[in-house]
């Protein structure tokens, strides 16, 4: 576990963090995607100037940062994404940092071990000096090995190790020489390989204080110099934000795959990833647009005008019209907020009913998004306080007895986000591929460490 600590009242990102955590408040940034820019430009910055001795405050550090974000509001689930996400990134540097360290730490003993492979058979005289048994089993003649069995094995899996990428799938498929653990703690990198009788650690590069060789690096003074791992941590993170913004382009490369020519697609609000697929499909295939209004918030009319001035045939529709004209409809296109571990999700209000007809006529959904969105969640839908409300001051009227309009003891209910269920949804188009509902839990698996689920 991370070390427990907070930014200083005095601290610089102390008030960028509470800047953030107001606008999140506010809703002052409003998109997913400016959220997740927003947290990692603050990550970042707290990153390239926060001072620390130890990778694990860091760590600690971020974390904090991370819960203010929940705190702040909680139904924005890209900001603690980016958090998990940079979190991990900054683990595996780290790994990569204390792994190479411990490979390249030159070896206090001269002598170099022979790896060449056993000779089966081959004994030698009880009294002979090779016979490693004459002094142990009283003259037994046992076999002789030149290197334990196993040692070939292993070192060609140090070799594969040296060879491959650093990223967490790559260690687990290699499978070091040091043997990390890459579910603990960062400090677990240096704990000792308890020596068992003919295991590895008795001859590999040994240190002077007796075998195995991992004492031969100080856990603490490694620890102590993670500061000068900064440049790479930066860079890890511009990475992210740099993936972040090509977002709706690399989403929209698959447009090609999933629009047809003479299709009509039905899509509401105005998401910038539809819009940018959208734009993208019609450079090859030629197809109709019908647009839902979405009303209170009417974006529809910007994504209908947005598509018109591209020169795509572009229908604006009320949402009372939406059961109306899904006969004719041949695929429905829709955006997402957060996308859930079950393969549930949050979109604009409006979107279930688009998805329950799509799913009374037997029509496709197909959700364009990035997988930034994705968040370790599950079965939200049964938690009232899992939906986002806004004001319904536009539904009932700013005039009227009642409060905000209406009449008196009538309750409006104005739900800003819609949860679809996975059986609504039969595709998720993102900037990493194409992925059924079900799958959805294993990338998020692969993409966030379990100690960071629970910020």
């Amino acid at each position: 576990m991370a070390a427990s600590t907070s930014l200083k009242s005095n601290d610089p990102n102390a008030r960028l963090t509470e800047a953030l955590c107001t606008s999140l408040r506010r809703r002052q940034i409003v998109g997913s995607l400016n959220v997740a820019l927003a947290t990692a430009a603050l990550i970042q910055n707290i990153v390239r100037s926060a001072r620390y001795s130890t990778i694990d405050e860091l760590l600690g550090l971020i974390k904090s940062v991370g819960k203010r974000l929940i705190d702040a509001n909680p139904k924005e689930l890209a900001a603690t994404n980016i958090v998990r996400r940079i979190l991990r990134l900054i683990r595996e540097e780290y790994r990569a940092a204390a792994a190479a360290q411990l490979i390249s730490a030159p070896p206090s003993a001269p002598e170099t071990p022979f790896l060449g492979p056993s000779t089966p058979g081959l004994s030698a005289p009880s009294n002979h000096y090779l016979n490693l048994s004459s002094t142990s089993n009283g003259g037994y003649n046992a076999p002789f090995e030149f290197f334990p069995s196993g040692a070939l094995q292993r070192q060609t899996s140090l070799s594969n190790f040296v060879a491959m990428r650093h990223s967490r799938a790559q260690l687990e498929r290699s499978g070091s020489l040091v043997d990390i653990q890459l579910s603990q703690s960062t400090n677990n990198l240096f704990t000792r390989i308890p020596e068992t009788p003919g295991s590895v650690s008795n001859y590999n590069i040994g240190s002077a204080g007796g075998p195995g060789g991992l004492n031969r690096i100080d856990s603490e003074e490694f620890m102590k110099h993670s500061a000068k791992l900064k440049p790479v941590l930066i860079q890890a993170i511009d990475e992210v934000v740099g993936e972040l913004e090509t977002t709706h382009e690399d989403v929209a490369k698959g447009a090609r795959e999933h629009i047809h020519s003479s299709e009509i697609i039905l899509t509401m609000g105005h998401s910038k990833t539809v819009e940018a697929f959208l734009k993208q499909g019609y450079r090859d295939r030629k197809f109709t647009v019908v647009v839902a209004e979405s009303a209170p918030s009417y974006l529809g009319h910007s994504l209908a005008q947005s598509l018109s001035s591209f020169g795509i045939p572009t229908i604006l529709i009320p949402d009372s019209s939406i059961h109306a004209i899904i006969p004719r409809i041949t695929k429905v296109i829709l955006g997402a907020h957060s996308v859930l571990a079950n393969g549930g999700l949050f979109a604009l209000s409006g979107s279930l009913a688009c998805a329950l007809a799509a799913k009374t006529h037997s029509k496709p959904v197909v959700i364009t998004t990035g997988q930034f969105k994705f968040a370790p969640a599950w079965n939200l839908y049964h938690d009232y306080a899992a939906v986002d409300f806004q004001s319904p001051a536009n539904v009932i009227g700013l005039i009227g007895n009642g409060g905000g309009g209406g009449k008196e003891g009538t309750e409006v209910v104005d739900p800003y986000f819609d949860y679809i269920r996975p059986e609504l949804v039969q595709l998720f188009v993102t900037n990493e591929g194409d992925h059924s509902p079900s799958y959805i839990y294993r990338l998020i698996k692969e993409a966030y460490d379990e100690e960071d689920v629970e910020l």
